[in-house]
């Protein structure tokens, strides 16, 4: 069985230590980190190294949610908080669980970490390269990752642009993310991915492609980017 390699952020002391021990009682999880401060955790997150990142919500420095939308290549997410109100932020998220505070059990947090398992089988269990497919009207749209150049946003669409052709899908670049190979492709703007041996040259400001279009880097994206490249920030 393969180990849950587990991060815990949480600003009260008495909660982390609470938090720590019930976990610590789960067989399946590897603590690789606990953390007061959201921001301290983000360099560990990039190193893709990460399966489950257990979270309050209300912290000073940063709150849970603005974190999380800003990580490129968030794990999966259990949110422990004391306030209910955010649950739908979470949901919209796509956060497995959602534990309330006065309800945290070991047996509540066993059923949320069964889902975590569940998620991972399947993420574990799904070719990555496999022909993409998407509905279109009344078309079914196949499409070879291997054959893409670039995805850029438009809302809850994209166009994924390859060596012939251009297509436009329903589909966000965060649901795209999830079905490519992140060996294949990295995140470098909220509203682009590249496929990494497509990019002919790397600045602090974009990224130029072999077919020589020009994309911008987005400032919160640019660590990522330049680790997955071997580069270090000046």
């Amino acid at each position: 069985m393969h180990r849950i390699n587990t991060i815990i952020i949480e600003d009260e002391p008495l909660a982390r230590k609470r938090l720590e021990g019930m976990v610590a009682k789960i067989g399946q999880l590897e603590v690789l980190g606990c953390y007061e401060d959201p921001i301290d955790a983000e360099e560990l997150l990039q190193s893709g190294n990460v399966d489950l990142m257990l979270s309050d919500i209300q912290m000073p420095e940063m709150d849970g949610v603005s974190f999380l939308r800003s990580l490129s290549n968030p794990p999966f997410v259990i949110f422990v908080t004391a306030h209910r109100e955010f649950a739908s932020d979470g949901f919209e998220l796509d956060v497995l669980d959602y534990i309330l505070k006065p309800l945290l059990t070991q047996e509540r947090l066993l059923k949320a970490i069964d889902k975590v398992q569940n998620a991972l089988a399947l993420h574990r269990s799904t070719p990555k390269n496999q022909v993409l497919k998407f509905k279109d009207a009344q078309k079914t749209i196949f499409i070879n990752p291997a054959e893409i150049y670039y995805i850029k946003a438009f809302g809850d669409y994209a166009k994924v642009i390859t060596e012939n052709e251009t297509f436009t899908i329903s589909s966000t670049l965060k649901e795209l993310e999830k079905r490519l190979s992140w060996n294949m492709f990295v995140r470098i703007h909220r509203s682009h991915m590249v496929k990494i041996d497509q990019i002919k040259s790397v600045d602090a400001v974009k990224v130029i492609l072999k077919n020589n279009e020009k994309l911008d880097i987005g400032l919160q994206y640019r660590s990522n980017l330049y680790n997955r490249m071997g580069l270090k920030i000046d």
